[in-house]
């Protein structure tokens, strides 16, 4: 699997695994303790023949179909697989990882790090990282009761060809299969993956075909979740979004990246296949309509992913998904999109067919696409008591409007494409109406235009509004119809099985008196009902409007094999955590090999030389500290600092080795100044630096070339002689102090090696003279170094042959 870090809003986990062949890319065995020989400088110890051959065979390897956008990391079906063979073993395999826990321990995994540096051995990830890496690799699978140990030492690789090298290309793999170490867990770190075809930057991969991880430097420290992530894929898990690798869901065929291509070449719907094959996992659980057994990563209890993580700030808040993808059911992962009712909708008297719906979408992010399952309820309430009175679902046979906007309401009731016909949403045959009347005329007679209904939840009011109302008086005889008559329009509501409710409104009053045979209009600003109360004749009408599953899919936020930001991925589920320690029994690792000793370290490491503000005569520096008690490796680290103050130099010169014994020789840059720490380790404890590191000890590095014969300092000159001298025989070293003072004498040979043990003089002022016994010092050229307060001296003394 590739994992990338997107150049995104919010990232901070390459789709191309599919055609790797051997080599997967994504993303992530016999114990005991050995060192492997390997080149430092990287060159094939099998020549040339086997190289070119090597390239010849994997020419067509590892070919990649190119993608649209960049993600994190990619599986390919292997992995998959893989899992999914372990089930049809699951309970054998499950039995045997619980065994090999002996109780509640932990079943313990060998892991072998490798540190990929350039061939002049600059640019190397740092043993601290490395560790801190480890560290918290433990953290999230203790859970799992799994814990990663030490394998040996951490290998120093020189060798720019695997430093950066191309995802799925034959070179990266040539090495590492030189390097690897089959029987464990590899992990090299180097420091950029290139990706031909894919944009950003890849934080790491899963190699199926060597079963190795690598990752770069960046994404290796204390915090990240590329090794976690990686090694899920080592263990057996599927990205979240299994099978989305070559298609992202918000990939556009027609090349806009602000439309959902795959849902519109599905005709308004996910489909359920995707182009490689590989099934789309529906959102639901239960009820005859789940495939999360076999569809995406093949598990129930992580939800359904369409490769959402890697967009960002354009499809998420922070951690959370936020946009409006839907499943192939028309079930949306983010059911809130939609409003839970509408802003507004219309009717006319004595109908019950609605002629304007307006659906609200609240997603921030995207617009409602067709298809979308929305259920539609539309009820009445009377005197406290609700009735349901139609129901519906669309986006089955019905559809839904077609680019609802983000935040936006948009009628969905018309007959352009996408659009639900008039007459599908209604009230189950309820309907309102207008009666009108005059009670103290009741010869009068009425013509009103149909009254429309609008329900402006937007506003919180219902309203009627009539076009007008003629009012006339028939009457042939001279019978006038006094001004100020009151009108009475009564709002009636009414069921299948007639009139439910009514309400007369305040009364409209004849403004003038009507002779036989005049009439009078009422226009509709008179006639307008604003019923701040939401009620027409006593009763309230509702529909709701929400997606048919009602809980939101979380789209694995906080799941280590998607790809969202390392601050949102936290866990596995507990259906991955049994993927995994079955797939650490089917390896072996549970059964075939013992737990390493488990011995704590709690004895701080100290330097014996060089000791704190000391020289070395030469680059060839030997570096010697006490054993420490548990410990069987030491992490030595040696950095450049500034000689007055004593910092650490950024940028300046550093070496990081890790030992079995108690001392290393390395060549350094001469004429620095260093400071160097040892911290003492063994498989199982390597977190604890603060309390078992050793003090940092500052020294010096000359080149023994270079020495002097006499050195003038303020309080102290010192010479030697006679200086050339022969084999067996003593010197003088003459020292001549103005004040008293203390003294620490050395000697090493020209490889720098100590040869006689380190003494401790005290001086007096005046003349002070030493005898040093070489008789046992072969022939060759010697420092001698003497250090005090004012700071140090050092001589070279030859020794001839007899």
């Amino acid at each position: 699997m590739v994992r990338y870090l997107l150049y995104l809003v919010l990232c901070l986990f390459l789709i191309g695994g599919m055609g790797l062949g051997a080599v997967e890319a994504q993303i992530l065995h016999n114990h005991g303790y050995h060192q492997q020989a390997y080149d430092q400088q990287g060159q094939s110890p099998q020549g040339n023949d086997r190289w070119n051959n090597y390239k010849k065979d994997h020419k067509n390897r590892n070919k990649r179909n190119p993608l649209k956008y960049s993600v994190k990391d990619v599986v390919g079906p292997p992995v998959k697989d893989r899992m999914m063979a372990n089930r049809r073993r699951s309970a054998e395999l499950l039995s045997l990882f619980e065994n090999g826990r002996s109780g509640n321990n932990k079943v313990f995994v060998p892991i072998q790090f490798h540190i990929v540096q350039r061939n002049d051995g600059s640019g190397g990830e740092t043993h601290q990282d490395i560790l801190d890496n480890l560290c918290k690799l433990n953290e999230d699978f203790d859970s799992i009761g799994v814990e990663f140990y030490l394998f040996g030492p951490i290998r120093i690789l020189n060798q720019d060809l695997l430093y950066e090298h191309e995802i799925g290309g034959s070179t990266g793999s040539y090495f590492m299969s030189l390097y690897r170490d089959p029987s464990v867990i590899n992990v090299f770190v180097g420091n950029r993956i290139i990706s031909a075809t894919t944009g950003g930057t890849i934080l790491g991969y899963y190699n199926g075909g060597l079963d190795i991880i690598f990752a770069i430097r960046s994404s290796v420290d204390r915090t990240s979740t590329t090794l976690t992530h990686e090694m899920g894929h080592f263990l057996s898990l599927p990205h979240t979004f299994d099978g989305w690798e070559d298609q992202a869901y918000s990939s556009a065929a027609d090349g806009d990246p602000n439309t959902l291509g795959i849902v519109e070449n599905a005709q308004g719907r996910t489909p359920s296949i995707l182009p490689t094959g590989e099934l789309v996992e529906s959102i639901p659980r239960t009820g005859g309509q789940e495939n999360c057994q076999v569809a995406g990563d093949g598990f129930c209890d992580t939800e359904p992913n369409y490769l959402f993580g890697f967009f960002g700030a354009r499809y998420n808040n922070g951690c959370d998904y936020a946009a409006t993808a839907m499943d192939p059911n028309g079930w949306l992962f983010l059911p809130s999109s939609i409003a839970p009712e509408p802003t507004r909708f219309y009717f006319e008297a004595g109908s019950d067919k609605l002629t304007e719906f307006y659906l609200k979408n609240d997603s921030q992010k995207d617009r409602l696409f067709a298809r979308t399952l929305v259920v539609l309820e539309a009820e009445y309430t009377f005197n406290g008591t609700s009735v349901m009175m139609w129901s519906d679902t669309l986006g089955n046979t019905d559809t839904t409007e077609v680019g609802g906007e983000a935040n936006a309401e948009r009628n969905i009731v018309g007959r352009s494409v996408g659009q639900t016909l008039p007459g599908i949403i209604n009230l189950g045959g309820h309907s309102f109406d207008v009666t009108i009347s005059a009670p103290t005329a009741p010869d009068l007679t009425f013509e009103a235009a149909a009254p429309e209904y609008s329900i402006l939840n937007n506003v919180g009011a219902h309203r009627v509004d009539m076009d007008s109302i003629r009012i006339t008086n028939p009457s042939t005889a001279v019978a006038t119809v006094a001004a100020g008559t009151n009108i009475i329009l009564t709002d009636v509501f009414s069921g299948p099985n007639g009139v439910i409710a009514s309400e007369d409104r305040a009364p409209l009053a004849l403004p003038n008196a009507l002779a036989p045979g005049e009439s009078y209009t009422f226009f509709s600003p008179d006639l307008r009902l604003n019923n701040t109360s939401e009620e027409i004749a006593g009763v309230n009408i509702n529909f709701s409007t929400y997606a048919p599953y009602r809980q939101p899919t979380i789209v694995n936020t906080e799941n280590v094999m998607s790809y969202y930001s390392d601050v949102c991925t936290r866990t596995f589920s507990p259906e991955q955590a049994q993927a995994m320690r079955a797939d650490v029994a089917a390896r072996g690792f549970a059964t075939l090999y013992p737990a390493p000793p488990q011995i704590d370290i709690v004895t701080q490491a100290t330097v014996l030389h060089p000791v704190d503000n000391s020289i070395a005569p030469q680059p060839l520096v030997h570096f010697a500290w006490d054993p420490v008690p548990g410990a069987t490796l030491y992490e030595v680290s040696i950095y450049q600092v500034n000689p007055i103050t004593g910092a650490r130099l950024l940028g300046g010169d550093t070496y990081e080795r890790m030992v079995t014994g108690t001392d290393l020789w390395l060549d350094v840059v001469p004429n620095q100044t260093y400071k160097w720490t040892v911290f003492p380790v063994n498989a199982t404890n390597f977190c604890d630096r603060a309390a078992l590191q050793s003090n940092d000890a500052q020294f010096q590095v000359f080149d023994w070339g270079i020495g002097v014969d006499q050195v003038e300092a303020p309080q102290l000159t010192t010479s030697i002689y006679p200086n050339p001298t022969r084999e067996g025989t003593r010197v003088t070293l003459a020292l001549e102090a103005k004040t008293t003072l203390q003294a620490r004498f050395a000697m090493f040979n020209s490889l720098g090696q100590s040869v006689m043990s380190i003494q401790e003089w005290d001086i007096v002022p005046g003349s002070n003279v030493q005898q040093l016994d070489i008789s046992a010092l072969p022939a060759g050229l010697y420092v001698i170094n003497i250090e005090t307060p004012e700071g140090s001296q050092s001589h070279k003394l030859v020794i001839e042959g007899k």
